[in-house]
């Protein structure tokens, strides 16, 4: 009966063992796929906010370029881009050479860096939404009020989403 008894505790201590590290696994996996996910979002970020400047350089085309001045070179900043797009790259290199030997802590340290990343692109493309907005209405108080046509120029529609 003891026999029995130390068998079963030893079954029942394997068993949970083996529960304990599959969790484990199953938790690491998670952080893993919430980090490249997070990546595929701060690149799919990326590329729509150099779209965005991109189509409110352009319709700066109708002012002067020595009142847009200054907006142009902010617009223009594609080495900003660039480098993020790198740093968005090093990230999933890291994850490749570090997730599954990285302490969890770890990975949901970096989960949330990246979580911030985006929070902080997503206000810059809001910011561009509105500039690009802002910039529209103008045009059309400023046509409306000159009493002439606009011309063929890039609309808005991409920046009001």
């Amino acid at each position: 009966m003891t026999l029995i008894l130390a068998l079963i505790v030893v079954i029942a201590m394997v068993g949970l063992g083996f529960a304990i590290a599959n969790w484990r696994q199953h938790s690491r996996n998670v952080a893993i796929q919430a980090l490249l996910d997070d990546a595929d979002r701060l690149e799919a970020c990326l590329l729509e906010t150099r779209t965005r400047m991109r189509q409110l350089e352009a319709m700066l085309g109708r002012l002067p370029s020595d009142i847009t001045e200054n907006a142009r070179a902010s617009l223009a900043s594609e080495a900003g881009i660039q480098d993020a797009m790198k740093r968005v790259l090093s990230h999933r290199l890291w994850i490749r050479e570090n997730a599954m030997t990285a302490p969890l802590a770890k990975l949901r340290e970096v989960t949330d860096t990246a979580r911030k990343s985006l929070l902080q692109l997503q206000q810059q493309l809001a910011r561009l939404d509105g500039a690009g907005a802002e910039l529209q209405t103008a045009y059309t108080h400023s046509d409306t009020l000159m009493g002439t046509a606009p011309t063929e120029e890039p609309k808005a529609d991409g920046l009001a989403k």
